[in-house]
């Protein structure tokens, strides 16, 4: 089956070629969509020989994630897998989370982080992830350990089929909760995550109220 990957990038420049290196031992192709970076992320990425997409302006990850799933089904991907290109997911893990939907057992995983009080993530993301997941848990009707996770693997039909109206963090709740209402088979599975201390990209407090008013206000 033809793995493959997407990465969204917003000016990671220092960590995008070893991300890229890592998925490409195991995905077919790998695409990233650049979304406004202004460093030498482009560079890096085409140097590490992904398919690289640009959006001239920042656009958000959702919209990023839109475009690469756009990509990667005009490329005949069967199965696709997301994930940061910041190095907090670990490529190598691919392989479990796509083995649910290789095995015919669902057509969306994601990769969940264990959400325990961990002295390495900020408190109030851990408070915002907990909170959101057992929202979007409600909302959708099934137990989502990590709503907020971006490793996330599905099958073609999911990728053709999903559309969603959220250009940045809303994207991962929206997503859970609008194929669930359709049936789609979603699962979580374990994953490991590196937190940096000095990166202070993913949802934050302000992303958290958007998610929260999107969830108790579903369009």
């Amino acid at each position: 089956m033809k793995v493959v990957c997407i990465i969204p990038a917003n000016n990671e420049e220092s960590t995008i070629s070893s991300v890229i290196r890592n998925a490409k031992t195991i995905c077919n192709l790998v695409i990233v969509v650049d979304d406004g970076s202004t460093d030498r992320t482009v560079e890096e990425a085409t140097k590490a020989q992904a398919k690289v997409v640009s959006h001239i302006i920042r656009l958000g990850v959702g919209a990023a994630l839109s475009t690469g799933l756009r990509t990667a089904s005009n490329h005949g991907a069967e199965i696709i897998v997301t994930l940061d290109a910041d190095e907090q997911h670990d490529p190598k893990e691919i392989p479990n989370v796509i083995a649910p939907i290789v095995e015919g057992k669902a057509d969306l995983v994601i990769g969940s982080r264990i959400l325990e009080i961990n002295s390495e993530m900020p408190f109030q993301k851990l408070v915002a992830n907990i909170i959101l997941s057992k929202l979007t848990s409600f909302a959708s009707g099934i137990e989502i350990k990590d709503s907020q996770s971006g490793f996330r693997g599905m099958s073609r039909q999911v990728a053709e089929s999903i559309k969603y109206d959220s250009t940045d963090y809303q994207w991962a709740s929206e997503m859970i909760i609008l194929l669930s209402k359709r049936g789609i088979r979603i699962i979580d599975v374990p994953i490991k995550t590196v937190y940096f201390k000095s990166r202070k990209r993913g949802a934050g407090f302000r992303d958290a109220i958007k998610i929260l008013y999107n969830i108790l206000h579903p369009k």
